[in-house]
């Protein structure tokens, strides 16, 4: 029975362990947008947390990120890193970064972490979602004001209309001007035959 029990809490001290994610806040951003995306990171060794490295996704761009106390940040190419400050066991940091997101509304957008403890130790959050080291996810939801799909484009029948109105115009101005040359005519054989 006290093996049980000790295994029982052997298993509850693990937990919070487990539970120690890199956790993206808001977990949904629209598509073909420029989005505030803060990552939770939960100090979970006896030795204090003191960077996290973080992997953007391929159309990610122009991003930004945004200091933390304590914390310097660097954005190299695609690797977004805060370093410097400190997190201790069971306490959390919170990093944030900005930066525009491709418009490909449902696309699941993975950002690989590492978290680098002060004794050199590192835990890769880089797994699939239901592993025990899952990497943080954004879903990009339908872009702004995009929310039905796009309109149709008018149809070509529309080009050959004008272009028969044209055609028509133009056969106006024809009638105009023969109008015009005969009415001088006209005009002209009347004279003569008065002077006649």
């Amino acid at each position: 029975m006290r093996k049980i029990v000790v295994l029982t809490l052997l298993g509850l001290t693990h937990v919070p362990a487990a539970l120690a994610h890199v956790e993206p806040s808001p977990q949904q951003v629209p598509a073909d947008s420029v989005s505030k995306i803060t990552l939770s990171a939960e100090g979970e060794e006896s030795v204090p947390a003191v960077r996290l490295t973080v992997q953007m996704p391929s159309g990610v761009t122009d991003v930004v990120a945004h200091p933390t106390p304590g914390w310097k940040p660097s954005v190299n190419g695609r690797i977004v890193t805060w370093s410097g400050g400190k997190i201790p066991n069971g306490a959390e940091g919170k990093f944030s970064f900005t930066a525009h997101m491709p418009n490909s509304a449902g696309r699941v957008l993975v950002f690989p972490s590492l978290v680098t403890y002060q004794d050199g130790k590192v835990v890769h959050w880089i797994g699939a979602e239901s592993s025990d080291t899952p990497a943080p996810q954004v879903t990009l939801t339908a872009a702004k004001g995009q929310t039905n799909p796009p309109a149709p484009q008018p149809a070509p029948v529309t080009t050959s209309a004008s272009t028969e109105g044209d055609g028509s115009r133009h056969t106006w101005i024809w009638i105009v001007i023969a109008g015009a040359i005969l009415g001088s005519l006209a005009a002209i054989l009347v004279v003569r035959r008065r002077r006649a």
